[in-house]
């Protein structure tokens, strides 16, 4: 039967139990977990943390978990909200992060997470080829603006994969589970932000060409900071990590 939020439940017990102790967490430690579903994480987690919080997007599974054993514990919230919809900023840190993340929103949480300082580190299972994304180095195929961006924020390590017969419904593809540690870098300028993005717009371009067109900066100018920025002019977008972009946006804007 198709969820109405998409989920995929994990359900074996062993990959969950994988998934949480690879968080590391004590009775110290503020948790929040992410889309906690039917509770198969929840169930390792609450007993342990000093204080937790499951926020669930779906009203039945978060009255399933509202009406359970584990909301009786003094540490323990359960909140109904869609995450992308939570005031994540405002939470006092250090925290830590568990999610096994819908597939469908899973970008869009790292994004929303991932430049807050409230959070030390994170434990979460998401798509193969978004884990791929997260993890890729320069050069390769899976490399891109979402890795050089997330890369900005967290150091990211692939843990393990999980192949689908994990899940209820099955899954079409598999999922892998990503330890992120926070950086605590400073705010990235949306301008350079941008940039990178649009580097990418056309990534079977030299980066130069790329730039130019996405930008609409004449040619010459750009071949001009690249030199100035001592990146090669022929390389192209994948070639390019983050301290790299940034020398070519002063060089072009600053």
């Amino acid at each position: 039967m198709k969820q109405p939020h998409g989920q995929n439940f994990l359900v074996e017990k062993s990959i969950a139990r994988r998934i949480v102790d690879a968080a590391e967490i004590t009775n110290e430690d503020k948790v929040i977990e992410i889309g906690p579903g039917k509770g198969i994480l929840t169930g390792l987690i609450a007993p342990v943390a000093k204080e937790f919080k499951a926020v669930e997007v779906d009203k039945e599974l978060w009255y399933g978990l509202s009406s359970s054993r584990l909301a009786e514990l003094k540490n323990t919230s359960i909140i109904h909200q869609d995450f992308l919809n939570y005031p994540f900023s405002s939470e006092t840190g250090p925290l830590k992060i568990v999610s096994n993340l819908p597939y469908n929103v899973s970008t869009a949480i790292l994004e929303k997470i991932l430049p807050e300082k409230c959070w030390t580190t994170a434990v979460v299972m998401v798509q193969k080829e978004v884990g791929d994304r997260l993890t890729a180095i320069p050069s390769t195929k899976q490399y891109g603006s979402f890795t050089i961006i997330c890369g900005y924020h967290a150091r990211f390590e692939k843990l393990f994969s999980v192949g689908p017969g994990c899940f209820f419904p099955k899954p079409k593809v598999d999922s892998v589970v990503i330890k992120a540690v926070n950086l605590f870098s400073e705010p990235l300028d949306l301008k350079l932000l941008h940039f990178i993005r649009m580097a990418f717009s056309q990534r079977r371009k030299t980066a130069v060409n790329s730039l130019s067109a996405s930008l609409g900066l004449p040619k010459e100018n750009v071949i001009e900071a690249f030199n100035r920025a001592c990146v090669g002019p022929m390389l192209r977008p994948e070639n390019l990590d983050f301290e790299q972009y940034k020398s070519l946006y002063n060089n072009l804007f600053v």
